[in-house]
């Protein structure tokens, strides 16, 4: 299976998409590795998802900064799909994620065998052989994306409305607030990799504490571990011992009982199974509800395991780029902005630098289950013209979304669109993106509250943000088009909704 780069078909399917709803997403990306998603979302193991498959995907980029759209009716396709095909089982949702199993182990064991190779010794046949098998496999393991995302992103309101329904009904309204409720429903019940890591790096704290001369070896295994968690859809980090040891020095500088810490964190998911547990007989009450908070649970941790993936495919990934960069006299940088199917062509083909560098500044990726194309310049920016509407936000003072996690804050606005510039975000001040990634968690923890366009219960905001007990609001569509640095808000995730108090 292998998706064909066609000439003109960009253009010729326009009218097709113009006119319709887009669920945007903005991070830190490349082509090459957003191609990833594309194809197995909308090629890859269609009989496996039963109609939980997209159709069509556009991504713009700008210098490293990535916006990715999801048709509307894509979302509501694969969440229906989901629905129909569970029929209520409530075992359905991990009796789905197995078929994805020996995915996960064939992707896993395929990076570390990449990770001891002596790339350099390979003809260029064997690297380009080496390459494409990475790039099915990592296809064949995220071709699951589509159901992760088209559940997540268009079961959020329906969620919402059944618990409403019920909270409406019951004595709950006199010592809860509905949001509170929505809260506690729909937390997350396993502990994400983000905290594997940090309570890695506790436990070693601890023992480090007791026996100074074990720090060496701990730490060392910690950073082959971990190494790669500030990666992107740009950047592939190694993350060195250095980091970590400087990461351990701030934790053993801590007046804090680390012990607390540690224990707070890995007891986060029994504490929401266990609020969730005291309204138990209240979603049994709707058996469909009952089914989405199951399939919500199970994906959460889903998501995550693909997260986690997609950080070690920008390692591995990267690594294949570089030995193929080495030999083409290509920037590692610029090649990401071709897609792995050019690639794999590349000594035969060598593009046209002037051309990637164009793609880089202003280009757009499509893709459709005919096949992808790349356009840039003028013409990129027609296609961006035809399919996105452009409104005026400047009246807004006030505005609403979902509540991920409670509370209220009032601070100065930052509005993130990059990894990169989460270095301006303040102690106290309201980190605004279109979404987080994992690579904005250190302002995530400076910030006094979170505010996102886009996301749904299983995001990567809500989740951190549960995590660290920040207020957060997601889902608002509008956040970083009304809000702008320096803005004063108040954010009451309480009620789910955000003023602005000066401008």
């Amino acid at each position: 299976m292998n998706m064909k780069y066609i000439n003109g078909l960009t253009k010729r399917k326009l009218p097709q998409w113009t006119g319709k709803e887009w669920y945007h997403q903005r991070f830190d990306g490349s082509p090459y590795f957003m191609h990833m998603i594309g194809e197995s979302e909308i090629l890859w193991h269609d009989d496996r998802k039963q109609g939980g498959d997209f159709t069509v995907h556009y991504c713009f980029y700008d210098n490293g900064k990535a916006d990715w759209y999801i048709e509307m009716d894509d979302i509501k396709k694969v969440y229906t799909a989901v629905i129909k095909n569970g029929a209520g089982n409530l075992a359905y949702s991990r009796r789905l994620m197995a078929l994805w199993d020996s995915d996960e182990a064939a992707f896993y064991a395929l990076c570390r065998e990449i990770g001891v190779a002596n790339l350099s010794t390979l003809s260029e046949k064997e690297l380009v052989a080496l390459h494409d098998k990475f790039v099915d496999v990592v296809l064949a393991r995220d071709s699951s994306s589509s159901l992760i995302d088209g559940f997540a992103l268009g079961t959020d309101e329906l969620i919402a409305e059944k618990i409403k329904i019920l909270y409406e009904k019951s004595t709950l309204k006199d010592s809860l607030r509905f949001n509170e409720l929505f809260s506690i429903l729909t937390a997350p019940v396993h502990l994400s990799f983000i905290n594997e890591a940090e309570v890695s790096l506790l436990k070693i704290a601890l023992e480090v504490r007791k026996n100074p001369e074990k720090r060496g070896a701990l730490v060392k295994k910690h950073q082959k571990d971990f190494f790669w968690i500030h990666n992107n859809y740009v950047d592939a980090y190694v993350l060195d011992i250095l980091y970590f040891n400087q990461e351990l020095d701030k934790l053993l500088s801590l007046s804090t009982d680390v012990v607390k810490l540690m224990n707070d964190i890995e007891q986060t998911p029994m504490v929401h199974k266990a609020k969730k547990k005291e309204y138990e007989s209240l979603v049994a009450q709707d058996k469909e509800l009952s089914f989405l908070l199951r399939v919500s649970e199970d994906f959460t941790k889903w998501q995550d395991d693909r997260k986690k993936a997609t950080l070690w495919t920008m390692h591995y990934g990267s690594l294949l780029l570089s030995e193929i960069s080495k030999r083409t006299g290509l920037s590692l940088e610029l090649l990401k902005y071709m897609s792995p199917r050019e690639v794999s062509t590349i000594f035969q083909d060598k593009p046209n630098e002037l051309q990637l560098q164009k793609r880089k500044k202003n280009g757009v990726f499509y893709w459709d289950k005919e096949g992808h194309e790349v356009l840039v310049g003028k013409d990129a920016d027609e296609v961006r013209d035809a399919i996105l509407k452009v409104k005026d936000f400047s009246d807004i003072d006030d505005f609403r979304g979902l509540t991920a996690c409670l509370g209220k804050a009032v601070g100065t606005v930052r509005v993130v669109k990059s990894a990169k510039e989460i270095g301006k975000v303040g102690e106290g001040e309201i980190l605004v993106a279109v979404m987080t990634r994992p690579d904005y968690i250190p302002a995530m923890k400076k910030a006094a509250a979170i505010v996102t366009d886009e996301g749904c219960v299983t995001s990567h905001a809500a989740i951190v943000a549960r995590e660290l007990g920040k207020p957060c609001i997601i889902g608002t569509k509008i956040a970083t088009k009304v809000l702008k640095d320096g803005d004063k808000v108040e954010v009451n995730a309480n009620h789910g909704w955000v003023k602005i108090l000066k401008k």
